[in-house]
């Protein structure tokens, strides 16, 4: 029997949460876990009996037969598409082990006297706890389901300020909230607690289109910020970069709402350029088509991130926060930062400092070149309702498509 390691692959994530399957010698599955729900959308009984190759999406792509998995026994991961129970296909890590011999136990012998009840110890605690986070799991992602359909994000925004003119147009990036499942909870959800599920569950692309749909409309109904802004820029998910119908969105938005696709930025995370180029550039290449802009985000974090600062098609290139802290006190930092102003200056790309904190990192950033900043020495994120008080006309988001 060998045993099947499956973990949602996440690129530049870190990993999610993994389930294991039991395989039988006849390639059927005899065993789960608690988290195949999670994992893969299925129970139990839905898969228990079943030959592994009903869940594999291509068996042409992926031969993942008993043959192959005793082949590699040696616990080298693998990248495996999946088919959910609710009939989308996603990419897994999958890692073959052999299943652990276990020896017959004697039975174990019962107290006469039954105890009272009290807080569960030993390995029922930790299914206990297990059933615990898989239930607090489940009713997170119902509430996320739930605000995406519903609308009405609550959305942040941070300014961002030329380095060397502060009167210039308005700029700002945009920062998804979510608030919490409880009535009680007054304070909004991190990014942190909520993007991982979000990733996981692929529901991105559905965060994504709401956010720009909720800000669009806000800059819709309020003229005279539409007016002033130089720079709105979101964050773009690999859903978002893979999806091939969202210039298409972008354009019908652009349409209903009149504004400047010049002010619009699409930012991308180095890490999803560095690991899917192709899906990356072609979607800076339909987006400048329409007139919007492109950011790479994060930039300076590894060596293929300083190629493609180069030769994708973006307009700007935003530092990664981890070269600005120490900035004073690191001269590698500094460096890498004049790397990247170098390869700016050469293709006519824009450069942001970001996670600006102090006024001696600001001073550093503006020697260096660096044509923006942004970060609590500019401005701590705030509401959106905030940019603009006397907003006129409903405030929906379904006016866009």
């Amino acid at each position: 029997m060998n045993e099947l390691v499956i973990c949602r692959h996440r690129p530049g994530a870190g990993e999610g949460v993994t389930t294991v399957l039991t395989i039988g010698q006849d390639g059927s599955v005899i065993g789960t876990d608690i988290n195949l729900s999670l994992v893969l959308g299925y129970s139990a009984g839905d898969i228990e009996g079943r030959p592994l190759q009903t869940l594999i999406a291509s068996a042409e792509d992926n031969p993942l037969c008993p043959d192959y998995a005793s082949y590699h026994e040696s616990g080298r991961p693998l990248t495996v598409t999946l088919r959910h129970s609710r009939g989308y296909f996603l990419a897994a890590r999958v890692v073959v082990r052999p299943a652990p011999v276990t020896k017959e136990k004697p039975p174990i012998q019962k107290p006469l006297v039954v105890p009272k009840a009290s807080r569960a110890t030993g390995p029922d605690a930790g299914q206990t706890s297990s059933r615990e986070d898989i239930a607090r799991t489940k009713a997170l992602l119902a509430h996320i389901r739930t605000s995406l359909a519903s609308g009405g994000l609550p959305l942040d925004f941070q300014l961002m300020e030329a380095s060397q003119d502060k009167n210039g147009p308005l700029c700002i990036e945009i920062l998804a909230r979510l608030r919490g499942p409880s009535a009680d909870d007054s304070a909004p959800l991190t990014p942190a607690e909520f993007l991982p599920l979000i990733e996981r569950f692929e529901l991105s692309r559905r965060l994504d289109r709401q956010v720009i749909k909720q800000v669009l409309c806000h800059l819709h109904v309020n003229p005279h910020i539409a007016g002033r802004l130089g720079y709105c820029g979101f964050n773009l998910s690999l859903g978002s970069l893979q999806d091939r119908t969202f210039p298409a969105f972008i354009a019908r938005a652009l349409e209903k709402t009149g504004l400047d696709p010049s002010t619009l930025c699409f930012e991308i995370p180095a890490h999803h350029a560095v690991a899917f180029t192709a899906d990356c550039r072609h979607t800076c290449r339909m987006l400048k088509q329409l007139g919007c802009r492109t950011a790479l985000d994060g930039a300076g974090t590894t060596m293929d991130s300083y190629r493609l600062a180069g030769r994708l098609p973006v307009d700007f290139i935003k530092l990664a926060p981890a070269l600005m802290k120490e900035l004073h006190e690191e001269p590698t930092h500094l460096v890498m930062i004049e790397a990247l102003q170098r390869i700016a200056s050469t293709t006519g790309k824009i450069t942001v400092a970001t996670s600006v904190e102090n006024d001696i990192v600001w001073r550093r950033a503006q020697g260096l070149g660096v044509h923006y900043v942004q970060g609590r020495i500019v401005g701590e994120p705030r509401p959106l309702t905030e940019l603009g008080k006397g907003n006129r006309g409903p405030k929906s988001a379904g006016a866009i498509a």
